[in-house]
């Protein structure tokens, strides 16, 4: 049976950092000695702008903050913060501290998560973070295909954009949006979605047989559109600029139900890859090169302490795509990524 350490009797986690900066003899490349204590205060600080307002945060004395945040400097032998009336800003060394003090703390917390639910004889919890329509139509329902002995998992809804950026933060174990995964990270194709364009049903595409509309008529109608974080709004963007076209944006959207919504009451054709609502018909959208398709990716981090639940989970994630969206309607299959290779 695993036992736990008494706390009182437990040494502050202590953790090699780089820190580049300093002048003269300090100027070169100098290892310090951190409390993973020190480094939350050091992003509290960071984050709020303001050591009263960090202090108010954690729940500790103003004084007693600044005096911890002056040591760490210290110790280090460079100044992090700029001191204002206003507050504080990071320095130049306080910026390159930054990215590793999030990576560390992620880390460091994300490895006692493990073991207290090793210890209370838990399965792995995932965070995942993904747009909203992934989340809606592909993760929950997976999720609720999947039995008891599977990781349990939090999602987190996020603009396709900026996924990725959440990932390498330390905010989310597992990251899963359109476009490239970011470079150093574990990779895999989960699907390629069509992007459709939906229409109610007494529009004059709604019986059309061949279920299909090229981006030539989609230009004599007013569309709905996702905004420019999207990967189906990019997608449709370039399609009209190889066709030499353009398009009327009758109204943009960060939220496909909401673009489904309004097509819906007749404002427009929709343009998205999540699944039909409202009773609306789909119509599979072809551009000069051919169906519109938008890759989804999923990216981890190949030392993570779950990453050999993670990628098993990916691949039945994609298996359960296939079984419920059918293999021909993802199209050419992509290949894993590892970095370096």
């Amino acid at each position: 049976m695993l036992v736990p350490p008494q706390r009182s009797e437990s040494p502050p986690l202590r953790v090699s950092c780089p820190i580049l900066g300093g002048s003269g003899s300090h100027s070169r490349e100098a290892w310090a000695i951190l409390e993973l204590r020190i480094l939350r205060y050091f992003l509290a600080a960071a984050e709020a702008g303001s050591v009263s307002r960090a202090a108010a945060e954690l729940r500790i004395a103003q004084p007693s903050l600044s005096r911890q945040l002056r040591g760490l400097e210290a110790e280090l032998r460079v100044d992090l913060f700029h001191r204002v009336p206003t507050g504080v800003r990071l320095t130049a060394a306080g910026s390159r501290l930054l990215p590793m003090a999030q990576d560390l703390v992620a880390r460091a917390e994300a490895a006692e998560a493990r073991m207290r639910a090793i210890g209370d004889g838990a399965g792995v919890r995932l965070r995942v973070v993904a747009p909203a329509t992934t989340v809606a139509d592909v993760i929950a329902p997976f999720l609720a295909a999947s039995g008891p002995e599977a990781p349990l998992v939090t999602a987190r809804e996020e603009l396709p954009a900026a996924v990725f950026a959440r990932l390498e933060r330390g905010d989310a174990d597992l990251a899963i949006s359109s476009g490239p995964p970011p470079a150093g990270f574990d990779s895999r194709p989960v699907f390629r979605f069509a992007v459709w364009a939906y229409v109610p049903p007494g529009h004059r595409w709604a019986r059309r047989r061949t279920g299909r509309v090229h981006v030539r008529e989609l230009a004599e109608e007013p569309l709905i559109v996702l905004g420019p974080d999207h990967g189906t709004r990019r997608l449709l963007d370039m399609a009209m600029v190889e066709a030499g076209l353009a398009y009327r944006r009758a109204f943009e959207t960060n939220v496909p139900e909401i673009a489904q919504a309004l097509a819906a009451s007749n404002h427009g054709v929709a343009v998205v890859s999540d699944d039909p609502r409202y009773g609306l018909r789909p119509l599979m959208i072809v551009g000069p090169g051919g169906p519109l398709r938008i890759s989804l990716v999923a990216a981890w981090d190949a030392t993570h302490y779950a990453a050999d639940t993670i990628e098993p989970w990916v691949d039945q994630l994609a298996e359960y795509c296939v079984e419920r969206y059918g293999e021909a309607a993802s199209g050419s299959r992509l290949k894993r990524s590892r970095p370096g290779r």
